[in-house]
Formats: structure tokens, C-alpha cells, sequence
């Protein structure tokens, strides 16, 4: 009888005070490294950071907490294996260096607070699974909901996705994607500007791109809005205030999520997966109309993190064929 288990992914990760709120902008002070800093809405001395890589923890031999067990499946079998891993999200060189600088500045640093979180693993830019031949079954939870706690994944992988699956770990993971994507809420950097724009020409844009049924990220919606400035269907005229234009790119997709997109339910409790689809039954004028931004807004943003899993060709005896 072979022994068959199912598998944890977890996630380590610890966090402060989520009562003050970061400002979310991407000009913010990394002493001139590649690195994102964010200061406090309130307090001048604090500011804020997020785990930028991610990869699979040590055990203390040294050794990757990963194992991964696989065999040919009998004529009634349609699961041919299973593995584990625990992960641990950690910082670049240069955003290390940025909180080192900080805090011989005398600033508090924190971990930034996080309001939501999924998994993804194998999905395309669309948010869709991918090789779905691959895999039989995955259970993600809907979120971690604080930062410091862990994030479990469960899965079982068919014959081919067994086979598979194992000759791209043993040869450095290229084709497992695995990762990590969490929702931060803050403020917006101060608005003061003017905006110009006709929301059938923007509405007829995003559907002319969704063609095939396409589901949005919140990125890929900011990527069209920024397409949208660019060529002058909407004009931002900044009056003052320390907002960029990405800032205000940013805060017109949010405006167009909530005027022309629904989120989509990710069967797990309920849950939104951070896509979105286009509503087709919104309703437009096709005139030109304006309206001001101004003062600061309490936003959300999502960024993800690669869980990195290459090392793995470094120890191929963690990928066990089961007789």
C-alpha cells in the first residue's frame, strides 16, 4: 500500500499595528536603491515595507523543507502524487540596505499591514489556471488575513502532471509559477486635479481588449488606463498637491472597478480571487465630463511575490518515485 499525504505551502510572515496606514505611492524614499519605502500618513519617523522575494525554508542540515512523492498510478487511479514545501518571504540586498539607512536615521521601520491575501499557482495573466491537465485538485485558502499568519495550499497532481511536475523541479522550477499576492489598504498621496474624459470611449476601450472573455487584475486595468492618458481619451490636469500621475492613474482604475467591473468569486468561502470581469450592462453617455480629485483617499493596492522553488535541482532527493 503506498503512502500518500496531502501537503502544506505556509508562509511566515509577522507584521505591526495595522492602525496607522501607510501612503501608497511609488515615490517613495528608498535612499536611491531599488526598493520601495512608505512612509506613515501620520508619524514623519515611520514608515513602512514589504517582503519582496520569497523561497523555501531551511531546515537545520540546511536542506529545503520540501518533499515530493509521485508513482504510476493503477488502471482506476487518476492521482499520481503529492508534495510539500514551507516558504519564507524575505528582502532583496537593496531593500535591506534601504531599511538599514532608515533606521540609522532614526526611523521606525515596520512590516507593512496586510488586508487580504491569496495564492496563485500555474495561472496565466488572466488569472485563469493553466495545465489544468496537470493537477487534479487544489485547495487554496481564501486569504491569510493578517500578515503573520501562515497561508496553506493542498493539492494532488494526475499522472502527467506527476511526471511532469518532477522533472521541472529537478531541472530549476521554470514553469511552476507559485505565488504569492496580497492586498495592502493606506491612504493616497494628496490630490488636487482636474479630469477630463468621455466614459463611453472608455468603456467601449475595455471592451474592445476583453474580446474572449477576459478576466482583469486590478494591474492590467491601470496598464489600459495608462494607455488611455497616453493617447488623450483622459486628460489629468494637476493643479498642485504630491501625487504623480501613476498616483492618479492608480485612482482612476479604481473609479472605473466600481463604475464598469464586477469581482469574481473564486469558490472558497465566498471569496474574491483580486479578477475582475467586464459588466456589460453598464450604461454610458458618450459626451465629455469632468470632475476633481482632491485631498487623500483611502485606497487599496495588490502586489505579488514569486516563491521561488529553483534550488530544488540542488536536491533531487527531496523528489522521491514511490515503487
Amino acid at each position: 500500500m503506498r503512502k500518500k499525504f496531502f501537503f502544506l505551502f505556509v508562509v511566515n510572515l509577522f507584521s505591526l499595528s495595522a492602525f496607522s496606514l501607510p501612503i501608497l505611492t511609488e515615490s517613495s524614499d528608498g535612499h536611491g536603491l531599488l526598493a520601495t519605502i512608505y512612509p506613515d500618513h501620520e508619524n514623519p519617523k515611520k514608515f513602512y515595507f514589504f517582503p519582496n522575494t520569497g523561497s523555501l525554508e531551511k531546515d537545520e542540515s540546511g536542506y529545503p523543507k520540501f518533499g515530493m512523492s509521485y508513482w504510476i498510478p493503477d488502471a482506476n487511479e487518476t492521482i499520481g502524487g503529492y508534495f510539500s514545501g514551507i516558504f519564507r518571504l524575505g528582502v532583496s540586498h537593496d531593500l535591506s540596505q534601504s531599511i538599514e539607512l532608515h533606521k540609522k536615521s532614526g526611523h521606525f521601520v515596520a512590516v507593512m499591514p496586510v488586508q487580504e491575501s491569496h495564492l496563485y499557482f500555474m495561472e496565466n495573466r488572466e488569472g485563469q489556471r493553466i495545465m489544468t491537465d496537470l493537477y487534479k485538485e487544489i485547495s487554496v485558502p481564501p486569504f491569510s488575513g493578517r500578515a503573520e499568519d501562515s497561508i496553506g495550499i493542498s493539492a494532488s497532481l494526475t499522472r502527467s502532471g506527476s511526471r511532469m511536475l518532477s522533472s521541472i523541479l529537478r531541472n530549476g522550477g521554470n514553469g511552476a509559477d507559485l505565488n504569492y499576492c496580497y492586498e495592502i489598504k493606506g491612504v493616497s498621496p494628496i490630490f488636487d486635479a482636474k479630469i477630463r474624459l468621455n466614459y463611453h470611449k472608455v468603456f467601449t476601450h475595455f471592451i474592445a481588449k476583453a474580446d474572449g472573455g477576459i478576466l482583469w487584475w486590478k494591474w492590467s486595468i491601470r496598464s489600459e488606463m495608462q494607455k488611455l492618458v497616453e493617447s488623450g481619451d483622459i486628460q489629468i490636469e494637476v493643479n498642485g498637491g504630491n501625487a504623480n500621475q501613476y498616483d492618479y492613474i492608480m485612482a482612476l482604475a479604481d473609479r472605473m472597478i466600481l463604475k464598469f467591473m464586477t469581482p469574481i468569486l473564486d469558490n472558497r468561502q465566498g471569496s474574491t480571487s483580486g479578477r475582475f470581469s467586464l459588466n456589460y450592462n453598464s450604461t454610458t453617455e458618450d459626451r465629455e465630463t469632468s470632475f476633481e480629485l482632491k485631498q487623500r483617499e483611502i485606497i487599496s493596492r495588490e502586489y505579488c511575490v514569486a516563491l521561488g522553488i529553483g534550488e530544488l535541482k540542488e536536491f533531487p532527493w527531496l523528489i522521491v518515485k514511490v515503487d
